[in-house]
C-alpha cells in the first residue's frame, strides 16, 4: 500500500473514532481557528491530549465528511469480516486510540507563505514522540499496527526533518467563511512545497453544471485543456473549494509542458450512480483524446500512447506471490474510472476528495476476509479448508486472496518435499502443530521439511496466473499441490 494512503487511513482513525463514539455532531459544529498559526497550535494541543472531537473539527468541512466516510467504511468492514482480534477484528470497545500516545513539543508554527485563502504553515522545530502498545489497540488502529509489522511496544521520537511516513514538517491551511481549517487533501496527497513557494491561489468564480454528469465531463475537458494551454484556472473552476485550492497550490509543481499534452477530447460518455441527494458518483465509460490516447472502459482497460492498463473490481493485487493493496488508478474501481460530483449553491462541481473517498469505500466493499488476512501478513490465522496426504497430488481451490491453507497428515517421521507448482515455483510453507515453521534442514537449497508424526499446516501461494481471476466471479482458481516423501 502507498505510504501516503496508509497515512490517510492512520489519520482517519481519528475521524472514525467519532463515528464509533457517536459524536457525529461534529459535522454540524463550525470548528476551525482564527488564523493559520492558531490552527497549528490547536491541532497539536488536541492531538497531544487525544481530544478527537477537537481534531476533526479543525479539518476542512468538506474533507471531514469524506474522511469520516472512508474510515467508517473500513472500520465497519474489518469488523464485519470477523477477523481475529489480534489483527483488528471485533467491534471497538473503549477509547479508539488505546495503544497510541502522541506528544508534540516545540511546535512553534510560522506561516511560510500565504496566497488568498491558502497558507502553508511550517513547524520547523517540531518534535514528535510516538508511544505505541499494539496489544492494547483494537479495530482499525490494531490492523494498521499489524500491517506495519509492529508487534512490540515502541517509543520513538522524531525531529521535524525525519517525521514518520515521510510526513512533511508543514501543513496546508485553508480559509472558509473567515475561519481557518486543515486541508488533509492538499497536505497529504500533494508534493512537497518549499518555503515561500506558494503560487497565486485564490477563490475562483466557480463553473457550475446543471447535472452531475455534465460536471464531470466539464472537469475532464478542462483538465485536458490545462495540459494543452498550461493553465489550470479553467480546470480549478470546475472543482469544489477544497479541490480547487489543492490544484492551484500544486500546479507549479507539475509539468504541463508540450511533451505532456494529450491533445483534445473528441468523445466522452458517462453514466451516473446516485450516492445521495448532494453527492453523485459518475462513471467515465468512454474517453477518446486526439493524439492516440483512448480511454475506453467497456472492457475495464485503457490504452494511452500504446500502453494498456486495466482497472479492477477492487484494490487487491497479487504478483510474484505477494499480496497488496494497490494505489494505482485510485479513482478506478468496479472495473471503471469514477469521479464524484457534489451539489452547491449554483449547481454541480467535481470533488476530488469525495472521488478519492468513494474509491476507497468501494475498495472496502470488495475486500474479503482472506484478502485482509493476506495483506496483514496473517493468512495462517484463517481456517483450514481441506487435507493433504503425502504422495497424493490434489487440485486445490484457492481463496480470493490467492492462497490455500490445508492440513497435512504425517504418519511417520521423515523428510517431505513440496513439489514445485505448475509454473515451476515453490511458494509453500509448512508449519508444525504449534504454528511454528517446520524445520528445513537443507534451506535455502531445497524445499524439504523434517516432519514428525501428526497434523501440520501447509500454506501455498498461487502462481501469478491467479491474478487474472481477481475480476471473475464465475469460477475459483485451482492449482495442483503435492507433498512427496523423500525416500
Amino acid at each position: 500500500m502507498d505510504r501516503r494512503l496508509l497515512l490517510v487511513l492512520a489519520v482517519g482513525v481519528l475521524a472514525v473514532a467519532l463515528v464509533l463514539g457517536g459524536l457525529t455532531l461534529v459535522d454540524r459544529v463550525r470548528g476551525g481557528a482564527s488564523s493559520p498559526t492558531v490552527l497549528a497550535d490547536e491541532i497539536t494541543t488536541a492531538l497531544d491530549s487525544s481530544d478527537l472531537g477537537a481534531v476533526v473539527r479543525l479539518v476542512e468541512p468538506g474533507e471531514r465528511a469524506a474522511l469520516r466516510r472512508v474510515t467508517e467504511a473500513w472500520s465497519h468492514r474489518l469488523a464485519n469480516l470477523d477477523l481475529p482480534d489480534a489483527v483488528g477484528g471485533g467491534r471497538s470497545e473503549g477509547r479508539p486510540l488505546d495503544g497510541l500516545d502522541l506528544t508534540f513539543t516545540q511546535a512553534t508554527p510560522r506561516v511560510e507563505s500565504q496566497s488568498g485563502d491558502v497558507a502553508v504553515v511550517g513547524l520547523p522545530n517540531l518534535t514528535l514522540r510516538i508511544r505505541s502498545t499494539p496489544a492494547a489497540a483494537h479495530g482499525l488502529l490494531r490492523a494498521l499496527f499489524t500491517y506495519g509489522r509492529i508487534t512490540e511496544p515502541q517509543d520513538e521520537t522524531y525531529p521535524a526533518t525525519a517525521l514518520p511516513y515521510d510526513l512533511p514538517p508543514r501543513f496546508v491551511a485553508v480559509e472558509r467563511s473567515g475561519r481557518w481549517y486543515l486541508s488533509l487533501f492538499a497536505t497529504l496527497l500533494g508534493p512537497g512545497v518549499a518555503q515561500s513557494s506558494t503560487p497565486d491561489v485564490r477563490a475562483l468564480e466557480p463553473t457550475w453544471s446543471p447535472t452531475p454528469q455534465a460536471a464531470v465531463e466539464t472537469t475532464i475537458r478542462a483538465l485536458v485543456g490545462a495540459f494543452d494551454h498550461g493553465d489550470v484556472g479553467a480546470f480549478a473552476r470546475t472543482l469544489d473549494a477544497s479541490s480547487s485550492d489543492a490544484v492551484q497550490l500544486w500546479a507549479s509543481q507539475v509539468s504541463l509542458g508540450a511533451a505532456s499534452r494529450p491533445g483534445a477530447v473528441e468523445t466522452i460518455r458517462t453514466s451516473a450512480v446516485s450516492a445521495d441527494a448532494s453527492r453523485v458518483a459518475v462513471r467515465v465509460d468512454t474517453l477518446h483524446v486526439s493524439g492516440g490516447s483512448t480511454l475506453d472502459f467497456a472492457d475495464g482497460c485503457a490504452t494511452v500512447r500504446q500502453v494498456r492498463a486495466c482497472l479492477h473490481r477492487s484494490g487487491y493485487r497479487y504478483a510474484d506471490g505477494i499480496p497488496e493493496l494497490s494505489s494505482f488508478a485510485l479513482l478506478g474501481h468496479d472495473g471503471g474510472f469514477w469521479l464524484t460530483a457534489v451539489q452547491g449553491g449554483g449547481g454541480w462541481r467535481t470533488s476530488l476528495p469525495d472521488s478519492l473517498a468513494d474509491a476507497l469505500v468501494a475498495y472496502a466493499d470488495r475486500f474479503t476476509r482472506e484478502q485482509a488476512l493476506a495483506v496483514l501478513h496473517r493468512p495462517t490465522l484463517d481456517d483450514v479448508s481441506g487435507e493433504l496426504r503425502a504422495d497424493v497430488p490434489v487440485d486445490v481451490t484457492f481463496t480470493s486472496a490467492g492462497y490455500a491453507l490445508r492440513t497435512l497428515h504425517v504418519a511417520q517421521t521423515g523428510l517431505y518435499r513440496v513439489v514445485p507448482s505448475p509454473a515451476g515455483l515453490n511458494r509453500a510453507a509448512v508449519y508444525d502443530a504449534d504454528g511454528q515453521p517446520a524445520i528445513q534442514p537443507f534451506y535455502p537449497n531445497d524445499s524439504v521439511y523434517q516432519l514428525e508424526p501428526g497434523d501440520h499446516r501447509v500454506l501455498v501461494w498461487a502462481d501469478d496466473a491467479f491474478s487474472a481471476t481477481l475480476d471473475r466471479t464465475d469460477a475459483p482458481y485451482m492449482q495442483r499441490v503435492e507433498i512427496r516423501t523423500v525416500r
